[in-house]
């Protein structure tokens, strides 16, 4: 594993380059944030495009929401700063939680219409478990359906203009043409939309039919010409920072987690789903990386970190072990806590992992290569 000479990226982390001075690709869009992108002249073309959807019809536009601090100061942007009419569309998965639910009520109170897909659970838990057993991850059914409901809404009620929060290409790290694309559309998706490469319709089985996956589906490309259907990155228009949309989003009644940090650094993020904390859990057998370092290397770009600070909490702070959400994924498919572990530990990277003496796992030189 090496390390970015500015954060504390390693290059096992998907979508992640280090240039040849060792400056990985999310430091590099994040410099072009603050010295080459000119925010005014964005935010002047987003107002343009706007202008083209404002009050053709009842509503101007769709903005995904999930109750999360993003979708609460993305709905509330929209509304409020750019005087849209927005309609929020939540897919809502059955592992919501307590704080989840809250939170998503709270944005609806705001003075939002709101329209939500609650999806079967029988066969959500039944996808969710083929995800976790054959890819290691159990956030692919959700982010499909996160991605396939707001679009499939658009074309029925005709609102085709929909506002996507950040464009993670351009905060944790890709290609030059891709940080710069203000567009989500079906190439995105596959490419960039954390399902591996794959859509709703390669998961078909004799066990899991196309009709049972129908709300998982994308539209076509040719569906969404028609419907001229326009999905836009508000993170491309307007500069995104998690911590600056958190305490915008905490003054409209945002909570944030009681008992601090559910993983990594944030007490405000990562709070209204289980499956998404195993889901960055795994990162850590994956990649050798965890929440902790995404945090981490966020506070440095935005200088409010130093990166030795950061450093030393990666030395003296392991990633807290998810123990109440392994029992809830455990309990929510069937698993004893045997089977769930035999099912990640096909996902240990055998390039980054290593046996001691002991037999115990770790990583060899973990850091050593870091300064």
């Amino acid at each position: 594993m090496i390390y970015c000479k500015k954060c504390v990226q390693p290059n096992t982390r998907p979508g992640i380059f280090l240039n040849k001075e060792g400056v990985c690709s999310a430091c590099i869009g994040h410099e072009e944030k603050k010295s080459k992108i000119d925010w005014l002249k964005r935010k002047n073309e987003l107002v343009e495009i706007l202008e083209k959807y404002k009050r053709k019809n009842y509503y101007d536009c769709i903005v995904p929401v999930s109750g999360g601090k993003d979708s609460t100061y993305q709905i509330y942007t929209m509304k409020n700063t750019f005087d849209m009419n927005p309609l929020g569309v939540t897919y809502r998965y059955n592992d919501q939680t307590e704080i989840g639910k809250e939170n998503l009520d709270n944005l609806r109170m705001l003075g939002f219409d709101h329209l939500q897909f609650t999806p079967n659970p029988n066969v959500e838990r039944k996808f969710v478990k083929k995800t976790l057993i054959q890819d290691g991850d159990p956030n692919i059914v959700s982010h499909l359906g996160c991605f396939a409901f707001p679009l499939k809404i658009a074309i029925e009620l005709n609102i085709p203009l929909i506002i996507w929060g950040e464009n993670p290409e351009l905060e944790y790290g890709g290609k030059a043409a891709d940080r710069n694309n203000p567009f989500l559309d079906n190439e995105w998706l596959k490419k960039h939309g954390c399902l591996n490469g794959k859509t709703a319709e390669d998961w078909i089985d004799d066990d899991l039919t196309l009709k049972e996956i129908a709300m998982y589906r994308f539209p076509e490309d040719e569906e969404l010409r028609k419907a001229k259907v326009t999905s836009i990155f508000l993170g491309y228009y307007v500069k995104w920072d998690p911590v600056d949309n958190f305490n915008i989003s905490s003054k409209l009644g945002f909570k944030k987690h009681p008992d601090g940090p559910r993983l990594g650094l944030y007490d405000f993020a990562d709070l209204d789903s289980t499956d998404i904390i195993i889901h960055h859990y795994i990162k850590l057998l994956k990649y050798g990386m965890s929440r902790l370092n995404d945090n981490i290397s966020t506070e440095i770009r935005n200088a409010r970190m130093t990166r030795e600070e950061g450093i030393k909490i990666l030395m003296s702070k392991p990633e807290r072990f998810p123990e109440e959400e392994v029992n809830i994924m455990c309990q929510n498919l069937s698993l004893t806590r045997e089977e769930f572990w035999k099912i990640l530990e096909k996902f240990r990277n055998p390039d980054i992992w290593k046996k001691n003496e002991n037999g115990q796992w770790y990583i060899p030189g973990f850091l050593g290569r870091i300064d």
